[in-house]
């Protein structure tokens, strides 16, 4: 795997990671009544459903016949348009980062289920307007790697460190974990949009770059 590889995908993973609505509901879901089911549930929803979207990102790459010597015409255009729609996405955070108010939605996780809390990761995935172009350019590029089930292995592990980390702090950390937590997800909801908007133009910019340079 060579530098170019590494600095796409690096980016790409920490982006991903650094969701804060998925991760103020991944706090919620650990300080609801069911957290250690719930927090299983959510967690592991949330890898099925990134590999997933790796994989069908490499399908993609795959289809349009890119190698290890870097995507082509079609790959460039599509890394080009991911990275346009992620500019518009971070824009359009960037001018709302004033407002720090909390999803309602937020605040019926405390009582939710784990099926429903499963369900949440969707919006992590494969909704988020962020993420899914982050995670199906992350499958084109792995795709392209000589040992693409390793890359992608490793991908996922750091994509959702910041998720199964938390999960492992909270089931074993006490009330202190707890009250850790809390904090986070105060601090995590006054700088939902602020995040987003930087992590958003930053990512959409190299994806853009990346994909004029295959088109030229």
């Amino acid at each position: 795997m060579n530098a170019e590889t590494l600095a796409t995908l690096i980016p790409t993973a920490i982006g991903f990671a650094l969701s804060p609505a998925a991760l103020i509901q991944l706090i919620l879901v650990l300080l609801s009544r069911r957290r250690v089911v719930n927090s299983i549930a959510f967690v592991g929803s949330l890898l099925v459903l990134t590999a997933l979207a790796l994989f069908l990102g490499g399908l993609g790459a795959t289809a349009a016949g890119e190698s290890s010597a870097g995507p082509g015409m079609v790959g460039g255009i599509v890394f080009a348009v991911l990275g346009a729609l992620l500019i518009v996405v971070g824009v359009r955070n960037w001018r709302n980062r004033a407002d720090t108010s909390e999803p309602a939605v937020m605040a019926t996780i405390a009582n939710m289920g784990p099926g429903a809390v499963a369900f949440l990761t969707l919006g992590a995935t494969f909704v988020n307007p962020k993420n899914l172009p982050l995670l199906i350019s992350a499958g084109a590029t792995v795709a392209g790697t000589a040992n693409p089930w390793l890359v992608g292995v490793g991908f996922l592990l750091l994509g959702t460190a910041p998720y199964w980390l938390a999960m492992l702090y909270s089931l074993f950390g006490g009330e202190k974990a707890a009250a850790t937590l809390e904090r986070w997800r105060s601090w995590l909801v006054a700088r939902n949009r602020l995040i987003m908007g930087v992590i958003c133009i930053v990512l959409g910019l190299l994806l853009l770059l990346k994909g004029i340079a295959a088109i030229l």
